[in-house]
């Protein structure tokens, strides 16, 4: 609340990317850690609206994953979000007659 206070902590505060770079970094890191979600996503996108089918799922999957105080999505959290996509874009192309790997069961909470 004091402009003097917010300027020195502006000016003393170490360089770092956004909230969002962090952010959009640490889904990356997660996405190495789950190689099967690459492998769903190549599967899929031949598929007609697979984007938006994929959006929907992946938002349906982090309401039912658990954050953390402070930190929100833990990066195992992350991890295994994108391995229970993968399963089920996996079941999906499956479904639709198409060649996937043989999904696992992944539990979102850690």
């Amino acid at each position: 609340m004091d402009p003097e206070q917010m300027a020195r902590w502006i000016a003393t505060r170490d360089d770092r990317p956004s909230r969002e770079v962090e952010t959009f970094m640490a889904w990356l890191a997660a996405a190495e850690k789950a190689p099967d979600f690459k492998d769903a996503l190549a599967s899929a996108i031949a598929e007609e609206s697979a984007a938006e089918r994929i959006s929907v799922l992946l938002r349906d999957l982090l309401g039912q994953a658990g954050t953390h105080f402070g930190i929100g999505f833990s990066q195992g959290t992350r991890v295994a979000v994108l391995q229970a996509a993968a399963d089920e874009i996996n079941r999906h192309v499956q479904q639709a007659g198409g060649e996937a790997a043989e999904p696992r069961s992944v539990d979102i909470q850690d």
